[in-house]
């Protein structure tokens, strides 16, 4: 893929990075959010296959996320990185590039798994997958905000791509490749998601709140005007994990609902059916893997709308929590994570956009 990256933007952009780099770097740990541990490469078996990436393919990958764990990035860097080389060279460390003329009229340097030109470092740094990966991070963390927006533009906004929506259709794949080596969810695998206290957290951290439990203004997509849940924005494919332990009793074209022993009811709702790893009737464990955020109508875009039902609840402290005549049953996703150590949307990291 052309890469618009010319070798004189190239050296203006490392006369700002030294300046931005440790602002970004600074941001870019959350916690719960930062990735996993180093990936053994030695221990990716050679007929290993995600997704339809083969061994080299993930060893190339794997060097891409322990780039992004060395700088203590998240997994969404993880992600994003991964993404982008499968978006530039299909996860191939090649050695050729397109055969194409810059729009300053110089000739097309990109090289090897990002694709990178000669303003992003020498032959062998671009060829190397660990370095070439650690020079895409480290510009990738100085784009205001790129952890919360559209993975595709954040990629472009580093790349320069001819087109801000290349990356998009790598993206599910990049993230099962990713939480697969990482451990975590592949499709009908119960890897877990981050916990805190006596839950887990819905999403991958950052994520913002586009709207709280309450009244609310007509969406327009025929959506009810009181909310008896909490909107968090996703971008469609990004997992979602159970925030406590139930038993899933409902999944339909909507809904997916999962049952506590306690009684109350946590639902999921805007994930596409036919993308969900559980189903009715299965046991589900704390923060596992058990849908991937979708648009499921009526949706305002990709996001998860959480929701708790206490009909049915035994649990004295959830029963303390207050109800509204205007949702009977349903209770305060943030107060009801409260009690059990999550605080849903600290201001140090989720922004509320609403």
């Amino acid at each position: 893929m052309k890469l618009l990256f010319g070798a004189a933007f190239g050296g203006v952009f490392s006369l700002i990075l030294g300046i931005v780099l440790a602002v970004g770097l600074s941001a870019a740990g959350t916690g719960c959010g930062t990735a996993a541990g180093a990936i053994d490469i030695a221990k990716i078996p050679a007929d290993k296959n995600i997704a339809g990436y083969n061994a080299e393919q993930l060893i190339n990958a794997a060097y891409i996320m322990n780039a992004a764990t060395a700088m203590g990035l998240s997994v969404r860097a993880q992600q994003v990185a991964v993404m982008t080389a499968m978006g530039e060279s299909s996860l191939r460390n090649i050695d050729h590039g397109d055969d194409a003329i810059n729009p300053d009229g110089t000739m097309n340097t990109s090289k090897c798994l990002f694709q990178q030109q000669d303003g992003w470092g020498s032959l062998a740094d671009r060829c190397d997958p660990q370095r070439s990966a650690t020079l895409f991070l480290e510009r990738l963390v100085t784009v205001p905000g790129w952890e919360t927006m559209d993975p595709s533009t954040a990629a472009h906004t580093v790349q320069v791509n001819a087109d801000p929506n290349h990356y998009t259709k790598w993206w599910k794949d990049a993230v099962d490749v990713v939480d697969t080596l990482n451990g975590a969810a592949a499709p009908g695998s119960s890897g877990k998601g981050c916990t805190a206290g006596e839950a887990a957290y819905p999403l991958d951290q950052p994520y913002a709140m586009t709207d709280d439990f309450g009244p609310r203004a007509d969406t327009g997509t025929g959506a009810s005007t009181w909310h008896p849940a909490v909107d968090l924005n996703g971008h469609c494919g990004d997992p979602i994990y159970a925030v406590l332990p139930g038993t899933v009793t409902v999944s339909d074209r909507l809904y997916l609902s999962i049952q506590s022993p306690d009684g109350f009811t946590i639902s999921y709702l805007h994930s596409h059916k036919s993308e969900r790893l559980v189903n009715v009737g299965d046991t589900i464990t704390l923060g596992q893997h058990i849908a991937v955020v979708g648009n499921e109508a009526p949706s305002t875009g990709c996001h998860l709308d959480l929701r708790i039902n206490v009909t049915g609840n035994t649990n004295p402290k959830v029963a303390a929590l207050p109800t509204d005549p205007n949702a009977p049953g349903w209770v305060d996703p943030e107060k009801f994570m409260a009690l059990f150590g999550v605080e849903l949307c600290p201001a140090d990291w989720c922004s509320r956009n609403y």
